[in-house]
């Protein structure tokens, strides 16, 4: 990845908003220029516009996650097709450390549509998730016996990826690790720590060939690793941050102990809860929002579709209301309540500037650095990340 390269040098394509950030986080935090393009619809502008001055890493959010397999690989395509222009040294398909999502149809789409051979290590072992025999193990258990494997609305790809793979047609061959040399084909890789998926990538650069990696914030971090270097200093401090909108939508139950200590350890913050509608005219500089329940005499099935609309509609009406001065930072919580709350703003694109705790991306909207964000997967943090978050803000905040 020379600095002499005329196009930008990682693309990375992913299933949804906080995974495309996760991925470009790594990079964006050891100094190099990297943007996310909120949604397919909205790449060909953005393009145009970087046009002759790509970004260093530039990422999509396809927005398939919950699609069917035919539907999810046409996007993703569509959005490599997109990408070609841009002429990237490397192409990184962001697939989800626990599988959910399209993730063969999606490999498959993109190994076509830009002809490299597959390599695919989805392992994040500073989260617990690592490939063992070419199958995920989450916290020290097989993915088919965690917790994950009850998500509703996406259930996650259980068993050997070599052998979901096969199903479709697709060989992959296993990669053990442990130096070897890679092989030829397509192939999928154990890894078990960060060592691991260093070593990996080390491989791959020894061995020449173009690849399309596919993985998480683990491969991802190894490559920002070797590509751009070590760390930065800090990101901008959030101590300059004046208001902040905690909007936690996702029901993971990780995501509800964080709710809770933040609750607990700062009980004068308000909880709106979006279902119940209405925000106040002045919501104040501090804000939590959740789903909450809807009025005895609303919606009686409330499906994930509704939950995200009535977030979204109140971020949008909890930042109208703040006044325009200073930085204003939303904290999202849940990948489809993220992107419903950011379309609903207009944002097209987000400038990543850091990863401010593991699975957290920081970044400022559509160019504007007073209009700040965080995102972070529900399931991704130890309990006490939002109260931890919140004793940083404090200082600007004036809240306690």
């Amino acid at each position: 990845m020379g600095a002499g390269s005329t196009g930008c040098r990682v693309a990375i394509v992913a299933d949804d908003l906080t995974g495309a950030l996760d991925a470009a986080a790594p990079f964006a935090a050891r100094g190099a220029d990297a943007r996310v393009v909120i949604a397919l619809e909205a790449l060909d502008d953005a393009l145009s516009d970087w046009e002759g001055t790509w970004p260093e890493v530039i990422a999509v959010n396809t927005e398939s996650r919950h699609l069917s397999a035919g539907q999810a690989a046409e996007r993703v395509a569509r959005a490599t097709r997109c990408l070609a222009r841009t002429a990237p040294t490397t192409w990184f398909k962001k697939v989800d450390s626990t599988l959910r999502g399209q993730v063969v149809a999606e490999c498959i789409a993109m190994r076509e549509a830009t002809g490299h051979p597959l390599l695919l290590a989805p392992a994040v072992p500073a989260q617990g998730r690592l490939v063992r025999d070419a199958a995920v193990w989450v916290d020290g258990v097989p993915l088919a016996e965690s917790a994950y494997r009850f998500d509703a609305r996406s259930p996650p790809l259980l068993g050997p990826l070599d052998r979901a793979f096969g199903a479709e047609g697709m060989r992959l061959f296993h990669h053990a690790g442990h130096g070897m040399a890679l092989p030829a084909g397509d192939c999928v890789a154990d890894a078990e720590s960060d060592q691991d998926l260093a070593i990996l990538y080390d491989t791959l650069l020894r061995a020449g060939a173009p690849r399309l990696l596919a993985g998480a914030a683990g491969l991802a971090t190894a490559m920002a690793q070797r590509c751009f270097g070590r760390l930065q200093a800090c990101p901008r401090p959030l101590g300059s941050i004046r208001r902040v909108l905690y909007a936690v939508g996702s029901r993971s139950p990780r995501a509800g102990e964080q709710l809770a200590v933040l609750c607990d350890q700062a009980p004068s913050i308000p909880v709106l809860q979006a279902l119940a509608g209405g925000v106040p005219e002045l919501p104040g500089a501090v804000v939590v929002l959740i789903p909450g329940v809807p009025p005895a005499s609303g919606l009686q099935e409330i499906t994930a579709e509704d939950v995200a609309y009535a977030m979204a509609e109140g971020v949008a009406a909890v930042t109208r209301a703040w006044s325009n001065d200073g930085e204003e930072l939303l904290f999202l919580t849940g990948g489809d309540i993220a992107m419903a709350a950011l379309s609903r703003l207009g944002v097209r694109s987000i400038s990543v500037e850091a990863e401010w705790s593991p699975g957290v991306a920081l970044g400022f909207l559509d160019g504007d650095p007073a209009r700040r964000v965080m995102t972070k997967a529900g399931g991704f943090g130890k309990a006490s990340l939002l109260a931890r978050l919140h004793r940083q803000l404090s200082a600007g905040l004036g809240a306690g």
